[in-house]
């Protein structure tokens, strides 16, 4: 149990390092080469109606709507949910009660959180539109995520650990002055397995994504 609270704490640091230092990179990387841009040579675009497909494209994600309406409903929920789950981590480092509105939101947001990933990961498996276009990596990291998301919410809804460990083991973390996490070993599993999960992200395919985006970004204001 030891040996894995020094992982958790060496990858405490670790992970964050990797993440900024990967997502500085990317975005060096995107800003030297991007993509190309697919756009009718008449009317002639201009900022603002380039912009507007941009944000078409994020907010109405056009290409699920044409195959699923109920699919892009879920994927936003599943994505809004676990956004708000990591956003609410943030309560570690205060002095909110776990007694509080936002347990209650984390542990709603959790619980959707799990039982949508796990839809889409056998969506995956039973669909064969989906089978057809997935590889082992979707699995495994979905997967992967699927057990992250679970022993956060155990975590949560159990208040298996006491929250001032908590907050104390983040708290050192960041103040650069460490101290032994919490010795639960679900909570050190959970720890350790969203270190992993936010160094894999820079390389992932949620990533891309960022990286369609931001390179359209840049033939945008090379149009003004």
């Amino acid at each position: 149990m030891i040996f894995l609270s020094y992982i958790v704490i060496i990858f405490g640091y670790l992970a964050p390092l990797v993440f900024i230092l990967g997502i500085a990179y990317r975005i060096w990387n995107w800003s030297h080469r991007p993509a190309g841009f697919s756009w009718g040579l008449f009317p002639k675009p201009t900022k603002w109606t380039v912009t507007s497909v941009l944000f078409g494209r994020i907010l109405a994600l056009p290409t699920l709507i044409k195959s699923s309406r109920e699919v892009l409903i879920l994927a936003l929920v599943m994505h809004f949910a676990i956004l708000a789950s990591i956003f609410l981590h943030l309560e570690l480092f205060t002095s909110l009660s776990t007694e509080t509105i936002i347990d209650i939101i984390g542990s709603s947001a959790g619980t959707v959180g799990v039982v949508l990933v796990g839809y889409f990961i056998l969506r995956r498996v039973f669909v064969k539109e989906t089978q057809e276009i997935s590889a082992f990596s979707d699995y495994f990291w979905l997967s992967f995520l699927l057990i992250i998301v679970v022993l956060g919410t155990y975590l949560r809804v159990g208040d298996v650990v006491a929250p001032d460990a908590y907050r104390t083991f983040a708290t050192s973390l960041i103040t650069l002055s460490p101290t032994l996490p919490p010795a639960n070993p679900l909570f050190l599993i959970h720890a350790l397995l969203g270190e992993i999960y936010l160094m894999y992200i820079v390389s992932g395919k949620m990533m891309h994504s960022i990286g369609w985006l931001f390179t359209q970004y840049i033939l945008v204001k090379e149009r003004r």
